[in-house]
């Protein structure tokens, strides 16, 4: 999900048009005409635009094709509308996306500033990830989930994202509900063929479409006074339900039973996956013998740091006890409230970064009856004009739950793997990244998950919050107990097995039965959460970013610390790292040892 900074007021972002040097090429010009669509001819050649008015209209019309993205990145100009994904609203994208690149590419390098050659950087890959999936994956062809999420995401911005007065948002809402018929129409057309497990997928999410529909909704927008608006919209939504439970009775009893279609993309098309959104120019053969080097590796510390625990148990029933240690029902929130407190200290004790006192004040909160999850980050987006606060929601057990259920989700947030996981997502991880963030030039590197076709992480975004995990733990975090060690590798398993399900899905070699046996046998996940872990490989076959992410940024702080010498310090890497935006580890590399030609990865 996407985490997103807050604007300082105190000392604002430099607008970006300030940080981009204006061009002198004439090959510029064509730019802002190819980003607008616009076939009209440059009669009287005016001056070239700006790379900063480049960005602005690329994202402009991107926003134009994915207002619920965008708006989950601030960008709040298309907030009433929804996705068209028809056949021939998917070949205007395209074509757009085709003269924005050929647009990129006349930018001269030698003539911007290293940020702004950064930023062209960044958004080729963007635009060549966007233009894979659309043009030759065609996941709009094969995926009905991307068309729920549309409706869900946009909903959801809008119901817990306080960028506007509710008045302005249920407006917003109102609008966005208006075209769901025509979207669903889309997914009936375009649809051909999907395999079972999307459409599965696809069923259950509908469910939570429907749900957000005819119960959060209420909840998110309570009587404030704008009693007829508000029933306005609730009347709607109850009326766009019913769509919505017409299309998932279609999926259920025509689509499913003779859903067939391959979720796999091909090697050659996850490495080019790969190569546009991470920049990570590597066949996946040495992706693949990179992941598994790294799990036989891990699993090693992971069997020697339960023998500290309990050296006369296996591994794996030593880490059953670990989860056995958690709060009990109704302490989950103030739980995590205090291990985000000990991190701010612990980051502040051993000057890992500088967050200001009055910034270390992120709200722990019960999360929301419509934003259920185990722990999530929802700080302000990046572009926010109007910053929003930043919660970071816990789910509690809820006591109506079968007690089986309350007892695995107990185990799933012990107290060791709570504190992971706010590492993660608080500090330093992405609540202190996005705060770095507000001082990051231009706006390409301040937008979440690159703006890229739904799920995406990124080296960059979750590959930080992954090195933020070990590198507290490395630096001694709770060093005393090694349940946390355990508790933290444990997390680093998972994602490993992550990366290597996704290229043995894709290729083909696997099916979504080995992957779980995978998730299970290495990872030491439940069967249930083996599955969830497996299936999700099968729609979002890069989510080896979080390990690859990680990797990279340990390699990068070696290589910056031999570079720097005696004028290194771990506190200056982190701060260089965090305001240079989120970025593949490549451009990271590019911005902190300019002119080196040394491997991301290896």
């Amino acid at each position: 999900m996407p985490h997103a900074p807050q604007v300082d007021s105190s000392s604002p972002a430099t607008p970006v048009a300030r940080l981009a040097r204006p061009l002198v090429r004439i090959a510029g010009l064509c730019v802002v005409a190819a980003l607008l669509g616009s076939s009209a001819a440059l009669a009287a050649a005016p001056p070239a635009p700006s790379f900063a008015h480049f960005v602005d209209s690329y994202l402009d019309r991107f926003g134009s094709f994915h207002p619920s993205i965008a708006a989950g990145n601030g960008l709040h100009g298309h907030d009433g509308h929804l996705e068209d994904f028809s056949a021939a609203a998917i070949a205007v994208e395209v074509r757009w996306l085709r003269n924005a690149r050929r647009g990129l590419e006349a930018f001269d390098p030698a003539s911007l500033s290293p940020d702004e050659r950064a930023d062209r950087e960044v958004l080729a890959g963007i635009i060549d990830g966007w233009l894979l999936d659309l043009d030759t994956v065609r996941t709009w062809q094969r995926n009905p989930m991307v068309y729920v999420a549309a409706i869900s995401d946009g909903m959801h911005n809008l119901a817990t994202m306080d960028s506007a007065p509710a008045e302005v948002r249920m407006r917003h809402a109102l609008s966005k509900l208006q075209p769901v018929a025509s979207l669903l129409h889309a997914a009936r057309v375009n649809i051909k063929n999907p395999p079972q497990v999307f459409v599965e997928r696809a069923i259950a999410m509908l469910d939570g479409v429907s749900d957000l529909l005819m119960h959060d909704l209420a909840l998110a927008f309570p009587a404030n006074g704008h009693d007829a608006l508000r029933e306005q919209l609730l009347s709607r939504a109850a009326s766009v339900n019913h769509a919505i439970l017409a299309y998932r009775k279609d999926l259920q009893t025509h689509v499913e039973p003779s859903a067939h279609g391959s979720f796999v993309i091909g090697t050659a098309n996850l490495e080019a996956r790969y190569r546009a959104e991470e920049l990570i120019d590597l066949p996946a053969s040495q992706l693949l013998a990179i992941g598994e080097r790294e799990l036989a590796r891990e699993q090693r510390e992971f069997e020697q740091t339960a023998l500290r625990i309990d050296p006369a148990k296996p591994a794996a029933q030593v880490w059953e006890a670990v989860q056995g240690y958690h709060p009990d029902p109704g302490q989950l929130v103030p739980a995590a409230g205090a291990v985000v407190s000990e991190l701010f200290a612990f980051i502040d004790a051993h000057q890992l970064m500088k967050v200001p006192p009055a910034e270390q004040h992120v709200v722990v909160a019960p999360a929301p009856a419509y934003d259920l999850g185990l722990a999530s980050m929802h700080s302000s987006p990046p572009l926010e004009p109007h910053p929003v606060k930043s919660y970071y929601y816990i789910t509690d057990v809820d006591s109506h739950w079968p007690a089986e259920r309350q007892q695995a989700w107990l185990r799933t947030l012990n107290y060791a793997t709570l504190a992971d996981i706010s590492a993660h997502e608080v500090a330093p991880g992405h609540y202190v990244h996005s705060l770095y963030m507000r001082h990051t030039p231009g706006k390409i590197r301040r937008i979440w998950v690159g703006l890229n076709p739904f799920p995406q992480p990124s080296s960059g975004q979750d590959g930080w919050a992954h090195y933020a995990e070990q590198m507290v733990s490395d630096e001694g975090f709770h060093g005393e107990d090694p349940r946390y060690r355990l508790a933290m590798l444990a997390e680093s398993l998972n994602r490993i097995c992550r990366l290597i399900t996704g290229i043995r899905l894709h290729s083909g070699e696997w099916t979504i039965e080995q992957a779980t046996q995978l998730f299970e046998r290495e990872a030491h996940l439940p069967a249930a959460a083996a599955r969830r872990e497996a299936v999700r490989g099968t729609y979002d076959p890069t989510y080896g970013g979080y390990t690859l992410g990680k990797m990279a940024a340990l390699k990068l702080r070696a290589d910056y610390q031999a570079a720097k010498g005696a004028a290194y310090s771990l506190q200056d890497f982190h701060e260089r790292v965090m305001t240079d935006g989120i970025a593949p580890w490549k451009v990271h590399r590019e911005l902190l040892l300019p002119g080196d030609a040394g491997a991301v990865l290896e």
